[in-house]
């Protein structure tokens, strides 16, 4: 709607994971340097973990365009799926044929693929996204699959990104045979103020902006405290406050534009209402003045006393 307004050749702040917009901010930087040392390293399990709206999704993608090329990859999206089930998503993944559906067959087929991409120098790796949502049956399986190993390095590295209650579903005590072979861990904290401006300014150049910065710095520090430093909430809220914009007829979106982006979010239940200050402090009041009632009538006392 307002790309043209605005000088743009695409909209810049889409949610969709597209790699060519990914921001390396510092820590997304160090997540995918250390992703892609933990597998070609042989680290075997890896453990990646950001709340939603980080960009773990673009992360996991733009590590396949990253890795070398001696580096065979199966990327699951939707890892809802029995043990037998996600066995079977990655040997298509690989591109593998089994003989047959069992699941001794899938790992026939898995460890000849391994076995040969070990010959060559090179590694295989298994992306797994959303892993907080993997069944204890599948964990059992990327339990397994990690014995596929030789004397001296592990053949398949496994890479688990999820939220942060993945790490706290791994510490349960069945899990903790798996949860003590994930060498490699990082947690991708939320942007600060001086990186959500930079993330703004390069999703906009991306799109065709230029140097051109169409929030005002007031905007864009309304903007960091409204969206945590959430890299979807950002583009949201972006998206919501260059529309307000166009419709004000304004090539800069000042405060008005944005309250105006932030009251409709709000009321859609993207963002929550604040707390309102005014009602606590008159909540508190009474406990407030009770207090004070009782250090005079004490002060009293002991001043009658002193008489």
């Amino acid at each position: 709607m307002y790309e043209k307004y605005f000088y743009l050749k695409e909209g810049p702040f889409n949610i969709t994971p597209d790699t060519r917009f990914l921001f390396l901010t510092r820590k997304h930087r160090e997540a995918l340097d250390l992703l892609i040392y933990g597998i070609t390293s042989r680290k075997g399990f890896i453990m990646l973990t950001a709340e939603v709206g980080m960009g773990k999704t673009t992360i996991c993608r733009a590590l396949l365009e990253k890795l070398p090329g001696n580096v065979e990859t199966a990327l699951i999206l939707n890892p809802l799926l029995s043990g037998h089930e996600l066995l079977k998503v990655i040997t298509a993944e690989f591109g593998l044929k089994p003989a047959g559906d069992t699941v001794k067959d899938q790992l026939d087929a898995l460890n000849v693929l391994l076995l040969k991409t070990a010959a060559d120098g090179g590694t295989a790796a298994i992306i797994i996204d959303e892993a907080q949502n993997l069944s204890a049956e599948a964990l059992e399986m990327i339990r397994l699959l990690s014995n596929l190993e030789t004397e001296k390095a592990k053949l398949l590295q496994i890479v688990l990104a999820g939220q942060p209650e993945f790490r706290q579903k791994m510490e349960l005590p069945e899990l903790r045979q798996l949860n003590q072979r994930i060498i490699v861990r990082y947690h991708i904290d939320h942007l600060d103020k001086a990186e959500t401006s930079q993330y703004i300014r390069a999703r906009l150049f991306i799109a065709g902006g230029g140097a051109s910065m169409p929030f005002t710095d007031k905007v864009v520090s309304g903007i960091h405290e409204k969206s945590a430093g959430v890299p979807r909430k950002i583009n949201i809220i972006c998206d919501r406050a260059l529309t307000a914009a166009y419709v004000y007829d304004k090539k800069i979106c000042d405060e008005e534009s944005f309250a105006k982006a932030i009251e409709e979010l709000t009321k859609e239940g993207y963002l929550t209402a604040p707390v309102r200050k005014k009602w606590l402090k008159f909540s508190l009041f009474p406990y407030i003045a009770l207090s004070t009632f009782a250090v005079f009538l004490l002060a009293g006392i002991l001043w009658a006393l002193e008489v």
